[in-house]
């Protein structure tokens, strides 16, 4: 059998058979496997080769490698300073997240709102979750310094087009406007903070002490509710820095569970109301050429105005809809919040309050109430029913002078 002889770093000759290789380190070992998987997930028309769940499962343990092979590095977490030459290879290789996509985030639906707090998203590396919690003003003042102020601008915009997505998923019947107020809902400093806080974020903040409680200088609360906000960007902005394969999927899932709770009421009432299929979100490429054999026949959608009118409009009545008591503040938003009240004139009443609703805006009060009306049955089985009966009427009347003008 043949022998290869090799010499360590202490001069000893080592023979084992031809056959056998040396044995790699872990790192060695873990890199080669890598190599490997990069090579074939790579490959042109990979998913299909070996299969989509094979496909998906070696995706998965790529991820999981690299992220343990990052973990073992054991970068020194100490100083939260990157040295002005830091330009090696990996930061070519910048960390920023794969865009979130509309098909990777799907609706908010009310089976999926939790109960409770969704659990935290780590952030994979020390140095980035250290800066994510730590003020400007408790470091040297460095341009290279990082601190919760630098990573706040950048998870601004990712929790501005994370719900800008989510809402118009979920409520595509809405107008941008209506649109942009639920966003506010969801990214103002005053719920960041609130988030931050249910978190325990407010123990981990690392801030000088002029700004800390009990100083004379001390930080109001208008202006704590501020820094918590900004943490709360900065920490999403962590998450996806520090796994720039799958931080977007994590924070947006996780983000996503969060404002579920925030949003319920409104989730519940959208489902109540039947989603709006939107072509905006069933536009997304591959669009096949239609023909008028695969056109299905368009379905009618009416908002509750329409509804209403077409449920107990007739001739001679009339549905009427005003301003109902003073302009007050939403306790949420504080935006002014408007009531308006829809009246009816005809079968038998005189400008009788059928319904009212409240909103931010009067269209949207007023479909509220409409919507309110609609909902009493038993008041509008009357006028249903008084409808009814005028109809019948009126097709007997119009049966009558259409034999008369036959007879003529």
């Amino acid at each position: 059998m043949h022998e290869f002889k090799t010499t360590g770093r202490d001069g000893i000759s080592d023979s084992r058979p031809d056959h056998v290789q040396p044995s790699l380190s872990k790192a060695e070992n873990l890199s080669r496997l890598l190599s490997v998987l990069d090579d074939v997930l790579n490959e042109q028309d990979a998913n299909e080769t070996i299969g989509e769940v094979a496909f998906k499962q070696a995706q998965e343990l790529r991820h999981s490698l690299q992220t343990k092979k990052r973990l073992e590095r054991n970068l020194p977490a100490s100083s939260l300073t990157l040295p002005p030459s830091a330009k090696s290879d990996e930061c070519e290789n910048r960390n920023l997240g794969s865009s979130v996509s509309a098909l990777q985030l799907t609706p908010w639906i009310s089976s999926s709102i939790p109960s409770e707090l969704p659990p935290l998203p780590k952030i994979l590396d020390p140095t980035l979750e250290m800066a994510a919690f730590t003020h400007s003003g408790c470091l040297p003042g460095r341009i290279t310094d990082l601190s919760y102020e630098r990573l706040e601008w950048v998870g601004d915009a990712y929790l501005y087009i994370t719900s800008t997505l989510l809402i118009s998923q979920t409520f595509p019947g809405l107008l941008p406007g209506k649109c942009s107020q639920l966003r506010e809902r969801l990214i103002k400093n005053l719920i960041l903070a609130e988030y931050a806080r249910k978190y325990g974020f407010e123990e981990r903040a690392k801030l000088p002490p002029s700004i800390m409680a009990g100083n004379r200088t001390s930080a109001t609360a208008h202006e704590m509710t501020k820094i918590m906000g900004d943490i709360f960007e900065a920490y999403v902005a962590a998450v996806v820095l520090s796994d720039p394969m799958n931080g977007v999927a994590r924070v947006s899932e996780w983000l996503k569970s969060l404002w579920a709770m925030t949003l319920a009421k409104d989730i519940r009432a959208e489902e109540r109301n039947g989603r709006f299929d939107s072509p905006l979100w069933r536009l997304r490429g591959a669009i096949e050429e239609t023909s008028q054999e695969n056109v299905k026949p368009r379905v009618e959608l009416l908002n509750a105005k329409d509804r209403l009118q077409r449920a107990i409009g007739s001739r001679g009545v009339k549905l009427v809809y005003k301003d109902s008591g003073p302009v007050k503040k939403d306790s949420i938003s504080k935006l002014p919040l408007y009531t308006v009240a829809v009246y009816l004139t005809g079968w038998g009443e005189n400008g009788k309050q059928l319904g009212f609703g409240s909103a931010l805006g009067k269209t949207e009060a007023g479909m509220k109430a409409a919507e309110n009306a609609l909902a009493n049955k038993k008041m509008m089985s009357i006028y249903l029913e008084k409808k009814k009966v005028f109809d019948a009427q009126l097709e007997r009347e119009r049966a009558v002078l259409a034999k008369q003008e036959e007879g003529n």
